[in-house]
């Protein structure tokens, strides 16, 4: 896990900290373009972990209910044997 971080940090930060000042002008509507394109993407995945965190929490209520049903499905065969 820590060498996966280093192979992901270091390169970013040699990048940060031997780059080089581009003096360069940015169009005030360029910026604002660039925002409503980061704020859709982020409002996006907002949707999409919402929508996907109910079928997980769904997914695992419905595995422990199954999971709880083939004990007792099982405690009863052996009851129903031992009879």
């Amino acid at each position: 896990m820590k060498k996966n971080m280093v192979k992901i940090l270091l390169p970013v930060l040699v990048t940060a900290f031997f780059t080089t000042p581009a003096y360069a002008y940015i169009d005030p509507s360029t910026t604002a373009m660039l925002t409503q394109i980061v704020a859709g993407i982020f409002i996006s995945l907002c949707v999409a972990v919402g929508i996907y965190r109910q079928k997980v929490i769904l997914f695992f209520k419905n595995l422990s209910v199954r999971h709880v049903q083939w004990k007792i499905d099982k405690q009863n065969r052996k009851t129903d044997n031992k009879k």
